[in-house]
């Protein structure tokens, strides 16, 4: 180990660039995922189909859930309830972004906001939001609405708690020196303030996305006569759980690809502090 080292100094000094990696080490984290997502679904398959430890009634075997799914997308139905989803969570997710965002950033650098709204938005975290669910149907009916209003909440409260601990942790120096540039304190949010935050601001929102898609789940299946959450409640109540696990397999997508974008969004955007 200690030779290859020496080599690749030798290299260097050299002026010659090292040779490149192997493509399975340059690859290596995808192709984990994907062989244990193939050892995940082979060990399914071998215990419902081969060992029969389930009822394939209750619980399907991956083709089963395959093929509910091609059904679902070829009949149409999959993409009309998944544009329904689609339209309710972009709306309550951008809607409590910005909110997040702003009331994190007021939060982080005024001391009174501090002392107000820090202790209430970590109260609003530690609330399971399912539990608003009937209390949201009864005050809005049932439709978009409850829907709107979860998906919000559990994007806004994260996002604030993360733009809050990023806007607290700016440098002194870093005021001080937009000041003295003639910074306002609008200018010192702008320019100083909310790029600081930024890192924090993708984290809140990466980890705002699987809240946010549980908030939306929720709301379809207790009140929405739309979206992937009732097909869920239906193909359950007819006992076509394949229909109900491509369902649930259409959001753990969703969901994962989402965060995987926020993912590397935020490593491009830390860069800058570090000289990356």
């Amino acid at each position: 180990m200690t030779a290859v080292r020496h080599d690749v100094m030798d290299l260097r000094a050299a002026g010659a660039d090292p040779p490149p990696e192997p493509w399975w080490k340059r690859h290596r984290t995808p192709l984990i995922a994907v062989a244990d997502l193939v050892v995940f679904v082979a060990v399914w398959h071998v215990a419902v189909v081969n060992l029969q430890l389930v009822n394939r009634v209750f619980f399907p075997s991956p083709g089963d859930v395959a093929a509910s799914l091609w059904t679902l997308a070829s009949s149409g139905e999959l993409g009309r309830q998944l544009a329904a989803s689609a339209a309710n969570w972009a709306v309550g997710y951008g809607l409590g972004a910005v909110a997040g965002i702003a009331t994190g950033l007021v939060a982080g650098s005024v001391t009174w906001a501090n002392r107000l709204l820090m202790p209430l938005l970590w109260s609003l975290w530690a609330t399971p939001l399912i539990a608003l669910q009937p209390t949201l149907t009864a005050w809005l009916d049932y439709g978009s609405g409850p829907i709107l209003v979860l998906v919000f909440l559990s994007t806004m409260i994260p996002v604030a708690l993360n733009t809050a601990t990023g806007a607290t942790q700016i440098r002194g120096s870093m005021l001080r020196a937009g000041r003295v540039f003639g910074a306002n304190r609008l200018a010192l949010y702008l320019k100083v303030r909310l790029p600081w935050a930024v890192p924090y601001i993708i984290g809140g929102l990466r980890l705002s996305v699987p809240t946010s898609m549980i908030g939306l789940l929720v709301g379809e299946m207790v009140g929405s006569p739309s979206g992937i959450g009732s097909i869920i409640v239906n193909a359950t109540s007819r006992f076509r759980t394949g229909e109900a696990f491509a369902a649930i397999t259409v959001y753990v997508v969703l969901s994962v690809a989402l965060v995987r974008i926020l993912d590397l969004w935020e490593r491009r955007a830390g860069t800058w502090r570090t000289g990356g």
